[in-house]
């Protein structure tokens, strides 16, 4: 998955202001009381979860990983190591931001 430097951004400001607000709220003691907190109803959030578990991949994404996979076949896919670098440290605030 390719990240763009706007998105790592976006993700960065918002773990700050994240932080900022977790260290000014008093922490709850269980789901449920964050849930309530928030005004959210578990059973709700069970039916997504169920639901996002059942769905089949992203077709955008398997379309793109075949897109990358017949360029690599080919050798048209040209790539630096810089490159990868810089997608790699993007992935990897992606994934700590959730």
């Amino acid at each position: 998955m390719q990240i763009s430097n706007y998105e790592t951004q976006r993700v960065l400001d918002l773990a700050r202001e994240l932080k900022k607000r977790r260290d000014e709220e008093k922490p709850v003691g269980s789901v449920a009381d964050l849930a309530k907190k928030h005004g959210v109803d578990l059973s709700e959030v069970r039916k997504h979860a169920e639901r996002l578990l059942m769905q089949e991949e992203d077709p955008a994404r398997e379309r793109r990983v075949r897109e990358l996979a017949a360029r690599v076949a080919d050798g048209s896919y040209d790539i630096t190591s810089e490159e990868i670098i810089d997608m790699a440290q993007r992935r990897a605030i992606a994934d700590n931001s959730r």
